[in-house]
Parts: C-alpha cells; structure tokens; sequence
C-alpha cells in the first residue's frame, strides 16, 4: 500500500495539537460536564468489568466442557471412516457357497480420478466453497451461519465442511447436538491433520477426502455414491456425467427425499439451477456453460436403471429372503442392533452366514412350481396391483404435495390389464396431477406354498413362497407372511392331540356322530352324513367334523389354546377360543411355515422346534456373531399322546377311498399327515410327514375365492417334491415308545366290551387299538348291546302270537331313545330291517316260510325268551316294557358328549 493511503499515527511522546489544549482549557462548562461523565463512566466501567468477569467464567465453564467432551472424543484412523461394504457370503446345509449379499444400499466404490472434475466441483461449490483452504471447519462459514440464526432466531444454518459431513455420516450420529458438533469439529481437525501428515500433503488429504465423500452421499433410493447415482439416474459411469448431470445428482444430497429428479423433477430442476449459478459464481464454469447446462433436459433422459424388468428378476430365492428376516431379528434382539444396522450388517458387512436349506431340495421344490401341469387348468384370469404416486402441481411447495394409491383388479387378459392401468390413470391424473412414479405387478391368481423342515432339530430345508418363477426381491412370501385358513388340518392340532393328551380319549375312543348344536351354530360333516359311532381313529382318517368338534367341547377351549399356543401358532387370539376353531375358523389364520412346525413336533416325538434358517453367523474377522444352537424347544405332547397321532395319521394316507390324503402317498415310504380344505374349497392345505422330514403345502388365491377344479392339486406337488426328496432314503418307519398297551372297546358305545358286543347283528362288534398305559379305561362295561327276540317275519320285537319257528334271538346296540346304533342306512344282504319300537303283529295263520337267518348268537342257557314276557332280555337285567332300555341304563355311559 502506498505512503498516502496508509494511515499513520503519531511518534511516540509528540505533542497534542495546541488548539486542543486551548478549547480544553477555556471553556469550563465542557470540563465540568466531563466531570460528571466521567462519574457515570466509573459506573459504566465496574459493569463492563463485572460483564467481562462473568463472560470469562461462562467461557471457563464453556472451555471445561469442551475440553470435557474432547477428553471423552476417541482419535480417527483412515479406516474409521473408510465405508465398511464388504460382500456376505451364504452357504447350505453342507457348506457350499450358494449366494452372495452385495448390500441393499448399492454402494459401487470408485476413485476420485474415475469421476468426471464436473462431479467434483459441483458438490464442493454447494456444499464447501472453502473446502481446499481451510483445516477441516470453515470459520468464515460458522460465522455467516451464526449471524443468520441469531437473525432469523433459529438453527437452520449450517456450516459442515465435506469433512465434517464425511465423519458425521459415517462415525458420529445426526442428532443436532452441541456434544455432537464440538466432536465432530474437534474429529474433523485431527483427522484432516493426521491424514496429510500420513498421505504427505494437504492437497492429498483433501482429494482423498473427497474421493470418501463422493461415494458415501445418500442419493435416495437406497443410493451411496454418484457411481451408483449415475448408473441408476442415467445409466453410464459417473466419469461419463455432464455439467448438467452432475448439478442434478450434486442437488439430491440436501434433502434425497426431496430433491430426487424421478420423484421430484421441479424441486430438483431448483436445485440444479442453484448449484450451477453457484458454480458461475466461483468460476468453475463460464456463462457459456452455465446458459447451456440450464438449457439442458436432464429429465428426459433419465432412465432409472431399476426398470420392471430389472425388478421381475430376483436376486435371492424365498429361503434366503426368510432367512435374512431371521438373522436380522436375532441381530436386534439378542446383540442389540437397531433393525437398520441389522440389514447393513448382514449385506455389507461381510458375514459369513451358514444356512440350514438342502440346495437339492430347495431346487426340487422351486422346479416344481414353476411346472404348470402339476397345477389345475386355470381359470383364466390375473390379479393385477397397480401402484402410482400424483404429485399435485399445484402445492409444489408444500410436504404433502404427494398421493400414493394402490388398486386391485382381477382381469382374463393382458389387455384388460393395461385398460385397468389407463383406467386409473384417467381417474387420478389431470393438467395439476401428475403421476411421479407407477409399477404393475400381475400373478397367476392360484398361488402356492411349500415348506420343507427337519423335524428332528426345527432346520428349514426348502421354502417357496409363491408360484412361478419368483417375481423380484422382498417380495410378499406366502409361505411366511400369509395367514390362511385350515380347514381340517386345525382337528389333529385343536382338538384330538389336546384330548389324547389329557387322558380323555384314545384312537379307539368312540364318539356319537349325530347332529349338534351349540347356541346358533349346527355343524355338519363335509359329506352331510351322520354315521353314528365312529371312532377317533376313523373320525381323522374321514375327517369328520361333528367328532372333532365334540372333541373340542369335551377339552375345553382355554386347555385347547394352550395346547395351539405350544405347537407355535402365534397369530391366534382370544376370539379363537371356539368349537369353530376345531374345524379350522380361525380369526386370521396361520402361516404354512408355523403349521409345518407344529406337525414337525407331532413327527418329533411331541418336542417342538422353532423354525431356524441358519446355523452359525460369523462377522468380517471370524468371529462367531450369531450362535443358533440354543432355538426354542419344548415338549408340546407326550410321546405317546404323538405316535398315538402319527399312527392314526397314517390312514389317512393308506386307509383307502375314504382317507383324505391317499394320493400323498409315496412308494415306499411310511407317510402320516392330514387334510385341510376350507369351505366352498377356497384354500387347500396338507401337513405331511415322514421319519424323516415334515412338509407343508398351501394352495389358494391371493384373494380368496373357490379354487376350480382343485382338488388333489396340492397333494400331488406334495407327493412330487416329497418322493424326490426321500430317493435313496430307507423305510425306517417311526419308533414306537414304551408306555403304549391294546384296549378293546365296544363299537357301539366306546365303553369295555363283553361277549355280547362281539355278536351284534350288523356287526357293529368290538375293536381293539392302541392306547396309553395310564389311560383309565373306555368307562362302564358295555350296556348298550342286549338280545332281543324278533319275529323272522315281521322284523318287529317278537310277540306270544309268534311260533318258536318264527323268532330268532338278535343282539343289537340301541340306545336310550330306541335308536339302533349299528343299523346302517343301507340293510346289507340277508339281513333283516328290524324294529324294536314295534311289535309284530303278523297273521302267522298263513304266513309264508320264516325268513332264514344264521343267528349271529349260541342261546346256550338264554333259549328263546328265558320264560319272560315277549322282548325282554336275561333275568336281572334292565326292566323293560317294549324292548326299549330304562333311561336311568344310560345315565354313567360316556359318549363324548360333554
């Protein structure tokens, strides 16, 4: 600066200007006046003293718990903000690597020479126009950003350098703190210091630091780094962006909710025009460039990479999409993650995941449906989801300027579909609605799902969640998230496991089927028959409704949801506890996978294992992470009470025509399991298992509706998977436990059987089947079955009118009300139509030859009517008036009706 432009004091010790003397001196009112100033300003003096003691304490107190914090405030190494995005590695049940996790942030690591020098400036012109001057904060920015907020009276400005941002990002949390704000400085200093100690130069540290930054910025839609950005935006490298380009994807970062040129083209096109004025300002670019980048339609060519094809392709099958559920939920409930840093561990941390699926199983399952003959023809339509986001034009402005719908349809044909999608487009869309973002997604209505497990340690060994080849990634998996109706296969679950059990029946239990009714309800069985006794044994091999229900009344609905809640099923409630829920009406249903577990502990011996996807989980170093070794095992049922189950199970595999399970048969192998169809066949279900493994498969529409031609479907993909899976596998069929004994009943009652039960006429005799040791008993002897005389030909209860030719000593089960209970419907050939509530009647005068009968019975010392009057019985026995048993005979028998 020149001499004349230099302002310059006085030498040391020179003389005051004597004209100032003089005023000084001759006027003595401004001398007194500065007597009494000089007064106030001692005052004024001890304030500004007392201010400056306070303001040096405060800052005391400031500086100690700055220095507080700082003490408290770790140094950084390079590796601590380095992105940690190292690949996780699954492998099967025996070790093999079969899919890799490359983390759902899609980071794609590049160096800073690898990105176009537009890129770079953009972001430092916006974000840190001081970035290669200053040590890692920009005093000159605190202080703009402090004199905005005390003059807007709030905290919206911010002064974080690149620097700040990366450690805050990546080390620190975003909490607006003032702890958090002198640590991240603090950080930013040292580390910015230590890193051009160690690279060599400032210059050095800096680019490295931008290189970091560069890719660890979110760009919305799970985005790290312009990479990515520019791959997914515009579909090249982010050495290839424009000026244009790169302003556009600089701009996302403020806010990538907001700013993202898909999803907000106005906000971002604001955006861009700011970062480039600004980029003028600090001349990156010439206004030649700016006019031309500001030109530029960067919207237009936006391609998005994430396109409906890419989204149709999955990455990860079913299994691995539940397993990484799994894993995740274990991470936050048993190491204390939160469930964001669970999912960025497991696919970018470098896990080393061991999972519990059979790949050849896995592959077995996913081939058979994809097989379109293994399903029923069908019906010819799609379900069609339409997805679509309007921004309203006319509130650019405002945080609620944008609408999501969904809608639905059922449609026959591609077309329709498209005529759906206009449809709704017509009806949400106008000059100040726009549409932002939409997606299609079209199934086949009839679904499908299957699970596979080893019963023997709760290992899922296959999954498929859906029909077809799977759609794309985390999409909806019916073999984990649906809950649908069971149909019949709740009955070994609600109602029989509970009440063997108990002690309260055994396979060879009999049950009256008959018509019921509870309240307004009146059940009826799937075939609208009646059959009258009928056993355990044959009431889960027929599936018959009216036992199982009686079964359920006799447990008791809060002994039965107990039960429910151990063998797994999670998603019940209280207005569960019904005689519906038997049949399987439950209020929302369960999933394949907890049904599938719940048949695994009956295959089990009666122990439950909770379904586990994985084995061992080890981080990036080797260490072990997860440990699944210690899963959720308890005993449900006893061992007897399950091979009791497992071999009443087995018929309805083997039993024939009238067993409901019979086409799940495989060549073989002993196989146990049970049927499940709801009303008007609108889910199909089956549990099935072996000594080996225990599988479960649903088959159904996404939105209930009757399934055409159903039928045994889902038994038959069952029966496909199933025998592929036990090829090689020897029939060792399931152990028998100790503890078990043969009890012989009566058929007609269910109560001990006596000689007279072996001779009933139709042939409702005793049976003999396997039951507890401890079981207390079928109850009374039999007293239903009694012998009485009939007239040959009349079929009535004989009278003294009938010759001894003509009667012949019949033993029958009648009950209380004179009912025959082992007449069937059909009368079989040679025998008679008899009825005891009558008495015959018959003119023997002229009568034909008496109808031939081999008696079913040695009278031995009974002989014809043992000298009582006509259709009584032994002496001693029950009084009778008409052949009908006294109502107080009947009051002990237990017929299961409770």
């Amino acid at each position: 600066m020149s001499e004349t432009h230099q302002r310059r004091r006085p030498p040391e010790g020179a003389p005051r200007s004597s004209s100032s003397s003089r005023s000084t001196r001759s006027n003595p009112r401004k001398k007194k006046r500065r007597k009494r100033k000089g007064g106030s300003s001692g005052f004024f003096k001890v304030l500004l003293a007392i201010a400056v003691i306070v303001g040096f304490a405060v800052v005391g107190a400031g500086l100690g718990t700055v220095f507080g914090i700082l003490n408290g405030t770790d140094m950084l190494n390079t590796e601590d903000v380095t992105p940690e995005s190292y690949t996780s590695i699954i492998y099967d049940a025996k070790g093999d690597e079969f899919d890799k996790l490359h983390g759902d942030e899609n980071r794609e690591y590049v160096k800073l020479a690898q990105i176009a020098p537009y890129m770079q400036e953009a972001v430092i012109a916006i974000e840190d126009e001081r970035f290669y001057d200053h040590n890692g904060i920009d005093m000159r920015g605190i202080m703009r950003a402090t004199i905005q907020n005390i003059r807007h009276l709030s905290l919206s400005q911010g002064a974080s350098t690149l620097t700040q941002q990366l450690i805050k990002n990546e080390v620190l949390t975003n909490e607006k703190t003032f702890v958090r704000k002198v640590k991240e400085q603090y950080l930013a200093v040292s580390f910015e210091k230590s890193l051009a100690k160690q690279l060599g130069s400032k210059k050095a540290a800096k680019d490295y630091i931008l290189e970091l930054y560069l890719n660890t910025i979110g760009l919305s839609h799970g985005l790290n780094g312009v990479e990515a950005a520019a791959q997914y935006y515009y579909g090249k490298n982010a050495s290839e962006l424009t000026l244009a380009e790169s302003a556009v994807i600089a701009g996302i970062t403020k806010n990538p909710s907001q700013y993202a040129p898909d999803t907000k083209p106005e906000k971002s096109k604001e955006r861009q025009t700011t970062i480039l004025k600004k980029m003028l300002d600090l001349s990156y670019i010439t206004q030649g460039e700016y006019d031309q980048a500001v030109a530029e339609d960067v919207f237009s060519t936006l391609v998005c990479s994430k396109t409906e094809d890419d989204t149709k392709k999955a990455n990860h099958n079913y299994f691995v999409e539940a397993m990484i559920a799994q894993v995740a939920n274990d991470l936050v409930e048993k190491k204390g993650y939160k469930k964001a840093q669970a999912y960025d561990l497991i696919y970018s941390g470098g896990l080393q995941i061991y999972s519990t699926m059979d790949a050849a199983m896995q592959n077995t399952m996913e081939v058979a449906f994809t097989d379109d003959s293994l399903f029923p023809a069908s019906d010819g339509t799609l379900d069609v989801t339409y997805l679509i986001s309007v921004m309203d034009t006319t509130n650019p402005d405002t945080k609620s300027n944008q609408s999501h719908y969904e809608r639905k349809t059922t449609v026959t044909s591609e077309d329709q579909v498209d005529a759906f999608v206009e449809s709704v487009k017509k009806e949400l869309l106008d000059d100040t609605h726009v549409k932002v973002l939409d997606k299609v997604t079209t199934s086949r209505s009839l679904q499908a799902a299957m699970v596979i497990m080893d019963q023997h340690n709760g290992q899922v060994k296959a999954l498929v969640g859906g029909r077809g080849q799977k759609p794309g990634d985390s999409v909806f998996n019916r073999a984990t998230q649906a809950l649908r109706q069971q149909g019949s296969a709740m009955k070994p679950l609600a109602s029989y496991a509970p009440a063997i059990d108990m002690g309260l029946l055994m396979p060879g239990s009999v049950i009256i089927d008959e018509p019921v009714t509870y309240g307004s309800w009146s059940p009826r069985n799937w075939n609208g028959r009646f059959l009258g006794p009928c056993t355990v044994r044959q009431g889960i091999r027929d599936s018959m409704n009216i036992l199982a229900i009686k079964t359920f009344m006799m447990v008791g609905a809060e002994s039965s949801f107990k039960y429910m809640e151990s063998f797994g099923l999670s998603t019940l409630v209280d207005a569960d506890k019904a005689a519906t829920t038997a049949l399987g009406g439950l209020t929302q249903g369960i999933s394949v996978l907890e049904g599938t577990a719940a048949y695994a502990a009956i295959a089990n011996g009666g122990i439950y294992n909770e379904p586990q996807y994985y084995t061992v989980v080890y981080d990036h170093d080797g260490n072990v992470l997860l440990d699944n070794s210690k899963i959720d095992t308890h005993r449900v049922i006893k061992e007897t009470t399950a091979y009791m189950l497992t071999d009443m199970m087995k018929d309805v595999i083997t039993g024939g025509g009238s067993a409901t399970g019979h086409r799940a048969a495989i060549s073989g192998m002993t196989v146990a399991g049970k049927t499940g169809t709801t009303n008007d066949t609108k889910d199909l279900t089956f549990y099935g298992y072996t000594p080996y493994y225990t599988a479960g498969i649903w088959m159904g529409y996404d939105t209930s509706k009757v399934i055409a031609n159903g039928g045994s479907a889902h038994l038959n993909i069952w029966r496909t998977v199933m025998s592929q899976v036990h090829q090689g596998l020897s029939n060792k069929g399931f152990t028998k436990p100790s503890g078990l004994v043969n009890q012989s009943y009566c058929s007609a009652c269910g109560g001990i059987a006596t000689d007279l039960c072996g001779q009933d006429y139709y042939g409702l005799t005793a049976h003999t089947d396997i039951a507890a040791a401890d079981f207390k008993g079928p109850g009374e002897v039999c007293t239903v079955h009694k012998v009485f005389s009939i007239c040959k030909e009349s079929g009535k209860l004989a009278s003294d009118n009938c010759p001894a030719s003509s009667r012949m000593d019949v033993v029958l089960a009648v009950d209380e009300k004179g009912k025959i209970l082992s007449k069937p419907s059909k009368i079989p050939e040679g025998k008679m139509d008899i009825n005891i509530k009558e008495t015959c009647d018959y003119d023997h005068t002229n009568s034909p030859p008496p109808f031939e009968d081999n008696l079913p019975i040695d009278n031995g010392g009974w002989g014809g009517n043992n000298g009582n009057s006509p259709g009584t019985n032994t002496p001693g026995d029950t009084n009778y008036d008409d052949g009908i048993p006294d109502e107080n005979t009947w009051q002990n028998n237990n017929f299961g009706i409770n």
